[in-house]
C-alpha cells in the first residue's frame, strides 16, 4: 500500500548571490492516512519549506513527491492547484481570513472554485462550522470574534472541500495559551475522526501531543 504523502530525496537550493542555499538537503518523509505528525524545528530548519512542498506551494529543486500515490514534484501550476484544491486543506498562523465576508462567505471560499451550487455551498458550509463549534457564528464578521474563533473558522474554511489532508502551519502561533489550547483539542479531534494532520510547530507541548514527531535541523531531518 503506498502512503498517502512521500517526500522521497527532497533537495530545495536558493541561489542567493554568490550564496547556495540547501533549504532542504535530502529530505525523506512519508505520512500515512489517519496519522497526526509533527514536523518541529527552529526557525531556519526547513521546515516551512518543506510543508510549502508538501502542500504543492513550491516543487523541489530535486526528489519525488508523491500525493495519494501521484508525483507532483514535476506538476504545471495549473495542475498543482487542481490537486491542492481537491486533496488539501491549509490552516495559517494569521487565519487568512476575508474581513469584509462574514463566516459563513469565508467558510464557502473554496467551494467556489469548484462550482457548487449556493445550496450545496450553504449545507456544507453549515455542516462544517457546527462540526467546529462556530454554528451560532454563521453571519458574524471576522472582527466580531475571538482570535481562537477566527482560528475555528479557518479550520472550517480547510476542511469544508472534504480534504484527505489537513496542514497546519503554527497554527496556535497568534493566539494565548488558553485559545491554543482549545485549538490543539480541536485538531486532535478531528484527527481521531480520521483526519490526517501535518503540523508545522516549534512548540514541543504541543507536538507531543500529536502521533509522531517529526525534527528538522538545518534543512535535514534528524529524527
Amino acid at each position: 500500500m503506498s502512503h498517502l504523502i512521500e517526500l522521497k530525496d527532497i533537495y530545495k537550493i536558493y541561489h542567493m548571490g554568490e550564496e547556495t542555499v540547501h533549504a532542504l538537503d535530502g529530505i525523506n518523509l512519508t505520512v500515512d492516512q489517519g496519522e497526526f505528525v509533527a514536523i518541529v524545528g527552529s526557525s531556519g530548519s526547513g521546515k516551512s519549506t518543506a510543508m510549502n512542498i508538501i502542500g504543492c506551494l513550491d516543487v523541489p529543486t530535486s526528489g519525488t513527491y508523491h500525493l495519494g500515490g501521484i508525483d507532483v514534484s514535476t506538476m504545471e501550476d495549473d495542475q498543482q492547484a487542481e490537486i491542492r484544491n481537491r486533496m488539501l486543506g491549509f490552516v495559517f498562523q494569521s487565519f487568512h481570513l476575508v474581513h469584509s465576508l462574514n463566516v459563513l462567505d469565508n467558510v464557502e471560499l473554496p467551494l467556489l472554485y469548484r462550482k457548487c451550487s449556493e445550496k450545496e455551498r450553504r449545507e456544507l458550509a453549515t455542516s462544517v462550522l457546527e462540526r467546529v463549534g462556530l454554528s451560532h457564528r454563521m453571519k458574524h464578521y471576522p472582527s466580531q470574534l475571538s482570535g481562537g474563533q477566527c482560528q475555528r473558522v479557518a479550520i472550517a474554511r480547510a476542511l469544508v472541500g472534504a480534504p484527505r489532508i489537513l496542514l497546519a502551519d503554527e497554527p496556535t502561533g497568534n493566539l494565548d495559551s488558553k485559545m491554543g489550547g482549545e485549538i490543539m483539542d480541536l485538531l486532535c479531534s478531528l484527527n481521531r475522526e480520521g483526519t490526517t494532520i501535518v503540523m508545522v510547530t516549534h512548540d514541543e507541548h504541543l507536538a507531543k501531543q500529536t502521533g509522531r514527531i517529526v525534527r528538522f535541523f538545518d534543512g535535514r531531518r534528524v529524527q
